[in-house]
Order: C-alpha cells, then structure tokens, then sequence
C-alpha cells in the first residue's frame, strides 16, 4: 500500500503573532517553534514517524497476504463442506425408497394371499455416521477460525490507518505531533498490540491444521490408497512444519520460524527445564554430572523467562567480538567489490571516449545529415 502523505507544517513568523489580530494558535505555535525544545521534538517527530510508516507498512501487508489466503482457502473448505454437510441430515430420497420398497412388499403380499403386517412400517430412525461428524465438526471450525483471522486482518488495517492518522496530525506543531504520538504509541507498548498481530497468522496455521485433519478421516473412510497418498504427505509437511517451529531453539540466528515458534520454544524449554532440573537431584550420580544437570536447568530457566529474543540478544553480546570481524570483514569486501566496479566502469567509459575519438568527423557530419 502507499506511504501516507505527510502535509507540511506551517511556518509562523513571529512578527504576524505581535499583530492585535494574530490568532491564538498561530501565536502558540510561534510560541512552541521559538521554544528551546522544538529541534529536539521536531527531531523525535521525524525519527519516529519514519518508524510508525514502517511499523504500519507491516502490519498492512501481513493484513493483505491474510487476506488473499483466507479467501482462497474458505473457498475450498466451504466448497467440501457443501457436499459433506450433506451426510448429518436423513436424504429425502432413502425415505421415498424406503416407502418404495415396502409398497412393493405389500403388493407381492397381495398377490399371493399372505398375511399382511398389523402395525405399519416406519423408517428406521437416522444417525450421522461418526466419521461425517467429526469431519464436519473439523471443518466447520476451521472454516470459522479462518474467517475470524480474515476480520482481525481487516480491524489490522484499520487500526494501522487510525494510528497513522492519529499520530501524524495535520497542521500541528512538532510538540503536539510528538505529544499525540508518545501517547498512542506507549498504547500500543502497554496493550500487546505486536503479540495480536501475530496472533492472526496463527489462527490462520491452526485452521489449515484442522483442515487437514478432517481431510485425512474423510478420505480414510472413503478410500485408502487415495487417504495413504494424501496422508503421506500431510505427513511430512507436518514433519517441516514442526522442525522450521522448533529451528530457533536449535539455531538462534535461523531465519525460518513459524508463528507457533515462540509458545513451541517456550514449552519445550520448559520440559527441559524440569527435566534436568530432576536430573540434577538424582542422588545416583557424581556430583560433576549433577552440576552440569542444573546448570542446564538454569539455561533452559531463562528460555522460559526471557523467550527466544532476550536470549538471541544475550548470545549476541557474548559472541560480540566474532560478529564485529565479521561484520569489519563484509565491510571491507563490500567497499573493495564496489571500488572495482566504478574502476572498471570509470575504465570502459575511457575506452569508449578513445574508440570515438579515432571515428573522422566527416562520419559524425554525415549521419547528422
């Protein structure tokens, strides 16, 4: 989506504010500009727009790609469901061929003179097969989870939209823009709102997840060699799905990650702390493994405490000097790659100039003519 326009400010001269007819708001924002502070608020404004542009860029496109997804995947689930919602209701055709049937019964009856049935036949009483019910049941929730992940992508863009629109307002003094966007902004610290953000993609995996459940019980009591290919599938996307949750507990500096990645590497850590944390009590052992059980209950201690960020940030600061001759060394490649292609540039528009200036002038003369 595009940037949101940014008016200009208006610049007040302080000789307008000494008329008698001089508003009382031009004469505050002559007032606030001539004010000590306003380069350091008129700093912090500029700094921190650029953030919130960037922060609601974000959530717009992460709203979009929701959204797109959302509205193809209910499609699909709504278009199985129209045939599978099918099976928790009596057919009105299994009725008539019942009554058929018995009509058929009677009429042979009567034509061999046998007794006829005091009590006349009902249809037996139906029952949704088990397998239709919690296939319904599967996707009808995902289909519920995800159409709610597609209204919170929805209130996600227009809560980017009134944030920019509140913190940014027109026509106002750099102290006013950067009061109004202190004060949203500590909202939006205080009330969680990164943690709802991701939230939503996360309704989004559990659906998919529900989803594929009911496929592989629809299609395991409809037929088993397509339930096997669809199965096997299912399973090892599932396989790498879990291992991308868990990968930031393996490797702090991997990129992939999943929305369940935090609560996953929480949970896990948990489990371990716990573990070694019995571990550590275990009167069997020497006391060298048993110290070496709590320490690793205490570093797993601090994955539940501090999540998967304090604890990159901490790894981080540890291994400074490693990551700063890196860092000093792609600089240095970085400056010398580009270095050699100006001078290979700067070399070829050389020999460009001397290549045209051997050509005689009288060709340049002829083809302008």
């Amino acid at each position: 989506m595009s940037q949101p326009e940014h008016q200009a400010f208006d610049v007040v001269d302080p000789d307008e504010t000494n008329r008698p007819g001089a508003a009382p708001d031009q004469a505050q924002r002559a007032q606030n500009f001539d004010d000590s502070s306003g380069p350091l608020f008129f700093m912090y404004r500029k700094m921190a727009e650029e953030e919130d542009d960037k922060m609601a860029e974000r959530w717009q496109k992460d709203a979009d790609g929701i959204l797109i997804f959302t509205g193809l995947f209910s499609a699909a689930v709504a278009a199985l469901l129209a045939v599978t919602v099918l099976d928790l209701k009596q057919s009105p055709q299994d009725t008539s061929a019942f009554y058929l049937e018995q009509i058929y019964q009677f009429q042979v009856l009567a034509d061999s003179n046998a007794s006829r049935p005091s009590t006349p036949v009902k249809p037996p009483s139906f029952s949704a097969p088990k397998y239709s019910i919690w296939v319904n049941s599967l996707w009808f929730l995902s289909l519920a989870i995800s159409l709610t992940g597609a209204m919170l992508a929805t209130l996600q863009q227009q809560w980017a939209r009134r944030y920019l629109r509140m913190t940014q307002p027109p026509r106002s003094s750099p102290h006013e823009r950067a009061r109004m966007r202190e004060f949203f902004a500590n909202g939006v610290v205080k009330l969680r709102s990164a943690w709802v953000v991701e939230a939503v993609p996360t309704l989004i995996h559990i659906s998919l997840f529900l989803f594929f459940a009911g496929l592989l019980v629809y299609l395991f009591n409809t037929n088993h060699t397509v339930f096997i290919s669809v199965a096997c599938w299912v399973g090892v996307s599932g396989a790498i799905y879990i291992l991308i949750a868990f990968m930031p507990i393996i490797r702090l500096d991997s990129p992939y990650r999943a929305p369940l990645s935090s609560p996953a590497c929480r949970a896990s850590a948990g489990i371990l702390y716990l573990l070694f944390g019995i571990l550590g009590f275990f009167v069997f052992a020497s006391e060298a493994t048993r110290t070496r059980f709590r320490d690793k209950s205490n570093h797993y201690r601090k994955w539940v405490s501090r999540g998967v960020k304090k604890m990159t940030e901490e790894v981080v600061r540890e291994s400074s000097s490693e990551i700063d001759g890196r860092v000093l060394k792609w600089t240095f490649d970085t400056v010398t790659k580009i270095t050699n292609e100006r001078s290979s540039l700067r070399r070829s528009q050389a020999s460009v100039t001397r290549s045209r200036s051997r050509i005689p002038k009288a060709f340049w003369l002829s083809l302008a003519m």
